[in-house]
């Protein structure tokens, strides 16, 4: 006897935007519904089905909801690097909140709350459980990138990943032993709660402690703004004591690394990069329409040495240059002039501020902001006018080392070894690649490193070399960051 039920067909069916398609279509209901499975880990789609299909009939076997009905889809983030933790308390460290920060930075952006702030609170983590594809996908894409550095299989590290969740989960739950903590930094200041925890705890709950003191603090700002205003003002209570700066620097960090708050931050400016370098270099002009805080933000930045904020800042420029987004919101007639000013508030002696991955954002964005008509420039004329923008051979040199380490540089040695021939054969004093106040040694030293680190071929690195150290010692300079 003929049996529809034996011959029918499995449909794989996702929605997405309001949309509906068909995935795929199976023979088998367990192949069906392990695809759904998979797709579910994704967290791309807000409803996957498996539907059995007969003749005349159709019947829902598997279906799964993301979110409700009528909200956006909150998954994990791209990552590339993921600061390894053996044991709970080394999640409250800075490098792995940073990590935590961009994998979930859409779920944060949606609570504005950031990580020293979940990670102490259980109900916050309790949502992210419940949301299930955020922490679950959350784990796996760890695991991956850990399992890459160590002798662990993913599986091993998931379930590692799995038991320390539910450790922080435990410790959330009684995270109202440290309420006295963040009472001391809302009503005595930085000064006593570096008091309070030199007397009372040990070295391996500080991260613990601090981060629960300062997430406490920051919960009653519910805007990117008056959380970075709040943070601003602790640094006045930190007496210019460079280890409490450093403390204050890694929480700013954490407020603004990313692109809803700088959003905010910067409210209405013609330029948005002219403006985060402006910032960046404490330089930021009041007769402009600026908020507030970004101001404050530029003289904080002026006044005191805050690395971490420098390179978050640096970070989110290499974003916006990597993106598609105009560099100016005057239009595209004043993209090129934007770009300029980008690139000469990047410039420095070693070539532009960020290293290579910021000149490979600033390469390609200059194929695209500087063309003549709808064709891109190529590639060595966007890396000639670059060079062209930077003061002096030390300049360039760098630049071209920089890029030269990456894999897009990698693809063009043969042009970027011969212009760095060229320049150096034009070089007559040591005078032109850093200031005077180097040493020659170290001259030699750091940039016979940073030649080999380029992957110059052995003849030409000695050359190169030679080069350098055939100049007079008189004035020595070195491309130094």
């Amino acid at each position: 006897m003929f049996s529809w039920k034996k011959h029918a067909r499995f449909e794989v069916v996702v929605d997405q935007g309001g949309h509906s398609s068909i995935d795929g279509i199976f023979e088998d209901d367990r192949q069906a519904t392990a695809r759904a499975t998979y797709l579910l880990s994704l967290a791309k789609y807000s409803r996957v089905q498996v539907l059995q299909v007969g003749k005349h009939t159709q019947t829902v076997i598997f279906e799964r909801a993301s979110q409700s009905a009528g909200t956006e889809v909150v998954g994990i983030t791209a990552i590339e690097e993921a600061h390894f933790c053996a044991d709970v308390l080394d999640i409250y460290g800075f490098p792995s909140r940073m990590t935590l920060l961009r994998l979930t930075r859409r779920h944060v952006d949606r609570q504005v709350s950031i990580p020293s702030e979940t990670l102490h609170d259980w109900i916050a983590l309790r949502t992210i459980e419940r949301e299930g594809m955020l922490l679950n996908s959350g784990i796996t894409r760890l695991a991956k990138i850990q399992s890459k550095n160590v002798a662990s299989l993913v599986p091993e590290r998931e379930r590692e990943l799995g038991a320390l969740w539910m450790r922080l989960k435990q410790l959330a739950q009684t995270s109202d032993t440290l309420a006295p903590y963040g009472k001391v930094l809302v009503q005595s200041g930085v000064s006593a709660l570096r008091e309070r925890i030199a007397d009372t705890c040990a070295p391996a709950e500080h991260d613990r402690v601090m981060s629960y003191a300062f997430g406490r603090f920051l919960e009653g700002h519910r805007d990117w703004g008056a959380k970075t205003r709040s943070l601003l003002g602790i640094l006045e209570d930190t007496y210019s004591d460079p280890d409490w700066i450093a403390v204050t620097d890694q929480f700013l960090t954490e407020t603004i690394d990313g692109r809803d708050p700088i959003k905010v931050l910067i409210g209405y400016a013609p330029d948005l990069g002219s403006a985060l370098l402006a910032t960046l270099n404490g330089r930021l002009d009041d007769r402009l329409p600026f908020t507030p805080v970004l101001m404050d933000l530029s003289n904080a930045l002026a006044r005191w040495h805050l690395p971490e904020v420098e390179a978050a800042l640096l970070h989110r420029i290499r974003a916006g240059l990597d993106g598609h987004h105009p560099l100016s919101r005057d239009g595209a007639r004043c993209e090129a002039i934007a770009f300029h000013r980008i690139a000469a508030g990047l410039a420095s002696f070693s070539g532009f501020r960020g290293g290579p991955e910021l000149s490979v954002a600033l390469t390609r964005r200059a194929k695209t902001a500087l063309r003549f008509g709808e064709s891109d420039l190529p590639f060595e004329t966007a890396v000639q006018q670059l060079c062209g923008s930077l003061n002096g051979s030390g300049a360039q040199i760098g630049f071209l080392l920089d890029l030269a380490e990456t894999d897009m540089g990698r693809q063009k040695g043969v042009f970027l070894f011969g212009s760095l021939s060229r320049i150096f054969s034009h070089l007559r004093s040591a005078r032109d690649l850093a200031p005077a106040h180097v040493p020659i040694d170290d001259v030699r030293r750091e940039l016979g490193g940073r030649l080999r680190r380029a992957g110059i071929p052995r003849d030409l690195a000695d050359q190169l070399m030679y080069k350098i150290a055939s100049l007079p010692a008189d004035a020595p300079r070195a491309l130094l960051r």
